[in-house]
């Protein structure tokens, strides 16, 4: 119970740090997504039904933000939180580089289901805009996760000694 409220409490730092400081890192008009980040490490520590409900939680507040497509980035976090969450028992999830390629894919996976689904897109603008934002929204994501997941790591060793 005290890793979900410790869960809890991440996504809503990452929410309200998505939401009001993150435009302080865009470069080139990528930011990365900081829900996602914690949504995807919620799935490889708990597994998918703990990030399928709270990827879902975390998207809905945010889908506040857009009314038109409400719901839309709710589908999308709760899908990538179950995917990674249920196949995390087939990865290494204990080495960075499967943590941040993990990372990668989930945005990407993310954005694929954002675009067909959004209702300002159509169906064929979708390989163009995952080209031009979803590939540098991904590289910039995992290169956040992998800052997260060092940092996670040093804590947990000065913890330790």
């Amino acid at each position: 119970m005290l890793a979900v409220a410790r869960h809890v409490v991440l996504l809503a730092l990452a929410f309200v740090l998505q939401s009001t400081w993150i435009h302080h890192l865009q470069i080139a008009g990528i930011l990365p997504d900081l829900v996602l980040v914690v949504v995807v490490f919620i799935a490889l520590m708990s597994g998918h039904l703990e990030a399928t409900v709270l990827g879902f939680l975390a998207g809905l507040c945010q889908d506040a933000y857009s009314p038109p497509d409400l719901g839309l980035n709710a589908l999308a976090k709760s899908l990538v939180g179950f995917g990674v969450g249920a196949a995390r028992d087939g990865l290494l999830a204990d080495t960075l580089q499967v943590q941040v390629g993990v990372l990668v894919a989930a945005v990407l996976v993310h954005d694929l289901i954002y675009y067909v689904g959004a209702s300002a897109t159509s169906f064929e603008e979708v390989p163009g805009m995952m080209f031009r934002f979803s590939l540098g929204r991904a590289l910039y994501t995992g290169v956040i996760g992998l800052i997260a997941a060092l940092a996670i790591r040093l804590r947990r060793r000065v913890i330790a000694h």
